[in-house]
C-alpha cells in the first residue's frame, strides 16, 4: 500500500496539472509580412490582405518594399485619408525592409509617400486589439 507521503505527492501533482490546464495560454505573437508574397508595393489590395488577419498587441508587421524609392511612413488618420506625409510623420523605412512591433492597441496608419504610391493604394490602416 502506498505511503501517505506518496499519496500526498500524487495529489499535489494532479492539482498542479489541473491548475495548469485552467490558466489561459499566453497569446501567441504573430509576425505578418505586409502583402504576403507581393510585399509593400503598388497594386496590392491591402484591404483584402488585412481582412483575413487579426492584429494583437505584441504582433509584428514586416514591410518589404519592392523598390528602393518606396518607404513606410506612420501617419495619422487624416494624413492617411489625404495621402500626405506631414513634416512630423515618422518615417520607418526608406527602401529597406522594416519590422514594426505593435506595442499598443489602437488604430495605426501606414503610407508610402513616394510620388503617386499612396494614391495608387500603397497604404494600410489596421486595428490592433
Amino acid at each position: 500500500m502506498a505511503s501517505r507521503k506518496t499519496l500526498l505527492a500524487a495529489a499535489a501533482m494532479v492539482l498542479v496539472a489541473t491548475a495548469a490546464l485552467l490558466v489561459p495560454a499566453t497569446a501567441k505573437k504573430t509576425t505578418f509580412t505586409v502583402g504576403d508574397d507581393s510585399g509593400w508595393d503598388v497594386g496590392v489590395d491591402y484591404d483584402a490582405w488585412k481582412s483575413r488577419k487579426k492584429f494583437k498587441v505584441g504582433d509584428t508587421l514586416v514591410f518589404r518594399p519592392n523598390n528602393a524609392g518606396q518607404d513606410v511612413v506612420l501617419v495619422d488618420e487624416q494624413s492617411f485619408d489625404d495621402c500626405v506625409s506631414p513634416d512630423n510623420a515618422q518615417v520607418l523605412s526608406s527602401g529597406n525592409a522594416v519590422a514594426v512591433k505593435l506595442g499598443q492597441s489602437g488604430q495605426f496608419f501606414f503610407i508610402c509617400d513616394a510620388e503617386g504610391a499612396c494614391e495608387s493604394g500603397m497604404k494600410l490602416a489596421i486595428n490592433v486589439h
